[in-house]
């Protein structure tokens, strides 16, 4: 239960503890649990979706409020990934400068264009596909992008020597990636076979891009993991309203 309530304290704004004791494999041992903190993630989205919809709110405003209700719960950990790896990323610079540019504090304009494209991205996807369905994507693409982010810890170099990210890599072990796989698998599949097939073509996608992201910057690190999970969340939503419909 420790590493549960760790991995959820860090993916969401959720506090259940006030532990100042935090060891380095804390964060490791807490890896195996993301697949079950996503779902917790998307159940949350996929039931406030659900209670907007029986309250008749408006498309587009139900569309806004999904997204503040991601914000005060999930939080923006992921956001703050994706924004420093476009600031980065779309840099034009050396590796070197790239990783110097994603460690600055400071917001560049790719980030800022880059964020309104996810947030503008992730709105049409909530306005364009029906209720009902939704209620159900949100649920397995919020379990499915939390669980391949093993996929990025264990399987890819990381690409500092230090930073918090190093702490899940460092104690990490292969298995944590296909328990959480399996345990993502079959909350897709009992959802209906159409969603776990969606879910493998956005992991693929998202593989290919991790792997462009490795070739620029010689490995992964946080902020990446940030970029692809959330590069993930807008993938598998929005091939929900071509292959779902």
């Amino acid at each position: 239960m420790r590493d549960f309530i760790t991995c959820l304290e860090f993916l969401t704004r959720l506090r259940f503890s006030n532990r100042s004791d935090w060891r380095d494999d804390d964060f490791s041992r807490s890896v195996p649990h993301f697949v079950f903190v996503g779902a917790v993630m998307g159940a949350f989205m996929a039931a406030a979706n659900f209670a907007l919809v029986c309250l008749h709110t408006p498309t587009f405003m139900r569309a806004v409020l999904l997204i503040l209700a991601e914000l005060m719960v999930i939080g923006a950990l992921m956001y703050d990934g994706y924004m420093d790896t476009c600031d980065g990323i779309f840099s034009a610079r050396s590796r070197e400068r790239m990783l110097e540019i994603m460690k600055d504090s400071h917001v560049g304009s790719n980030a800022v264009i880059g964020l309104a494209a996810l947030v503008l991205l992730k709105i049409s996807a909530y306005v364009s596909l029906e209720p009902r369905l939704l209620t159900v994507a949100l649920l397995v693409s919020f379990t499915i992008t939390r669980a391949f982010m093993t996929h990025y810890i264990v399987n890819y170099k990381y690409a500092r020597e230090t930073g918090i990210g190093h702490m899940f890599v460092a104690y990490s072990k292969s298995w944590y990636v296909y328990f959480n796989l399996i345990v993502a698998m079959v909350i897709a599949f009992g959802c209906g076979q159409q969603f776990l097939l969606t879910a493998a073509a956005a992991c693929l996608i998202c593989k290919v891009i991790a792997n462009f992201l490795t070739n620029q910057l010689g490995g992964l690190t946080g902020d990446t993991w940030g970029f692809l999970t959330e590069c993930g969340m807008v993938i598998y939503l929005n091939l929900a309203y071509f292959l779902l419909r």
